[in-house]
């Protein structure tokens, strides 16, 4: 690997290591648009970096009897996009947590 290539990725477990809720992250940028994926250890991990963020606020996912708490930022006409989601469970979520579930 060369250094540039270290130091970048280098950089990037910095960013990750700054921030004990992540547990990985993922980056997938094109010239038109930036997608960040945000892995998080826990439901209370996906609040925390949401509110460290300030994404403005979480929802529930709901798909294959499985949920998960999900806290999503666009900017600049969605090009720009930043999606923290945390471990997916098995079952309904719980009360009063349903958030914005969608299938």
């Amino acid at each position: 690997m060369n250094a540039q290539a270290h130091e970048f990725v280098s950089t990037l477990l910095g960013v990750l290591g700054k921030h004990p809720e992540a547990t990985g992250i993922s980056i997938h940028a094109l010239k038109a648009w930036a997608i960040i994926l945000i892995t998080a250890s826990s439901d209370e991990a996906v609040i925390a970096l949401d509110e460290k963020f300030e994404l403005g606020g979480t929802e529930i996912q709901l798909a294959g009897g499985r949920w998960w708490r999900r806290a999503t930022s666009e900017n600049r006409q969605g090009t720009w996009r930043v999606v923290v989601t945390g471990p997916h469970h098995l079952g309904p979520p719980p009360d009063g947590n349903a958030g914005d579930a969608s299938s």
